[in-house]
């Protein structure tokens, strides 16, 4: 496995850097940058307020408890911000984006659990950053998304209370498919069907626990239609210098369509070193995801399986699936349904639950 691994890895890399050879970026194999600032762009500024409401009515229960329901939104799904830009000319421009979370449930979007309502805090900063476009890439800084987080996303339910990285299907936290690094610097190149980014914590401030430190670096790589049409490749990265260990993970994906129908099958294989929510007692561990999503008119279906093995306890990991619909009801407003369940074991710690719920989204 790890054989195929440096070979995916090396093939990423290898193919689109053909394009460059002997050449401009305007070649075949490598078309003009993707994610950079017009050169035709007029200057001045704009900002955009842009948002999405979501409320859930769910049903959690653990093995040997009762079932609890709740109508609140503490994954975040709900959202609202502001975004930019604005043109200085000869290609460039400075753009930005400032979004929180917000749950109109229960009036705590970070998740707290507070008892007194008035600690609680119904936004909670997602993404706040200041960047800029070039004919070279983009670059940011400040709070923004890891490309280990939002490459290959396939799962319709994320941030609702039934997304398979709360059901230990998927890896999560900061190092992984919860990944918001704060007080850290950003770049990324679109160019053809080569997508490239990298992340880097920049701080090292006694005032200021809740950054990534200067150690702190993370890396994506996306191919689309490798060697075949609808066929993609993404590989990822995140390492965390404090506990010198990391989180990767390699991603097949292929879209294919039946009659007008859109279908897309995946598979991810993830080599986790930081989730002591999945693997709970050292957080080491290997994950095997597999989904399919069917998209016919306004409505998508998926199913998901996973299976993880624990690194040091044997016999130990799990197996987890959600099932998941999402209905178009409008151009700006969905239902959802999704059910995911978890089959733990008790060598190393874990407890069997699943979760069902039922959502409206508005966007705006």
């Amino acid at each position: 496995m790890k054989q195929l691994q440096k070979y995916l890895v090396f093939a990423l890399l290898a193919v689109p850097l053909v394009g460059f050879t002997g050449g401009a970026m305007t070649n075949s194999v490598i078309k003009p940058n993707e994610a950079v600032a017009s050169p035709a762009l007029k200057k001045g500024s704009s900002a955009k307020l842009y948002g999405r409401l979501w409320a859930q009515y769910s049903n959690e229960k653990t093995d040997g408890s009762n079932a609890q329901t709740a109508i609140f939104d503490d994954e975040g799904m709900g959202r609202i911000g502001f975004k930019g830009k604005s043109a200085i000319g000869n290609g460039y421009a400075v753009n930005y984006k400032v979004e929180w979370a917000i749950d109109i449930g229960d009036g705590d979007a970070a998740g707290l659990k507070v008892s007194n309502s008035e600690k609680s805090n119904p936004f909670s900063l997602k993404q706040g950053w200041l960047g800029m476009l070039t004919p070279y890439g983009q670059f940011k800084f400040g709070s923004m998304e890891s490309p280990y987080k939002y490459l290959a996303k396939h799962d319709i339910l994320h941030d609702s209370l039934a997304q398979m990285r709360d059901t230990n299907g998927i890896s999560a936290g900061t190092m992984s498919h919860s990944s918001y690094w704060r007080g850290s610097a950003f770049y990324e190149l679109k160019s053809g069907n080569l997508r490239f980014a990298v992340i880097k914590g920049m701080t090292a401030h006694d005032g200021d626990a809740k950054v990534n430190s200067k150690g702190d670096i993370g890396y994506g790589v996306e191919y689309k239609n490798f060697l075949i049409k609808g066929f993609d490749v993404v590989h990822a990265y995140n390492h965390d210098e404090s506990a010198d260990e990391m989180n990767r993970k390699y991603t097949l994906t292929y879209n294919t369509k039946l009659g007008d129908n859109k279908v897309k099958v995946w598979y991810m294989h993830e080599d986790v070193e930081l989730d002591t929510s999945m693997f709970k007692t050292t957080g080491n561990g290997e994950v095997d995801w597999y989904g399919i999503t069917y998209k016919t008119g306004p409505m998508t279906l998926m199913y998901t399986m996973s299976e993880s093995d624990h690194d040091t306890i044997a016999n130990a990991g799990g197996d987890a699936y959600s099932l998941g619909m999402q209905y178009k009801l409008s151009k700006t407003s969905r239902l959802y349904a999704g059910l995911s369940d978890y089959d733990g074991e008790s060598a190393a710690g874990d407890t069997d639950y699943r979760t069902y719920i039922l959502g409206l989204r508005h966007d705006f």
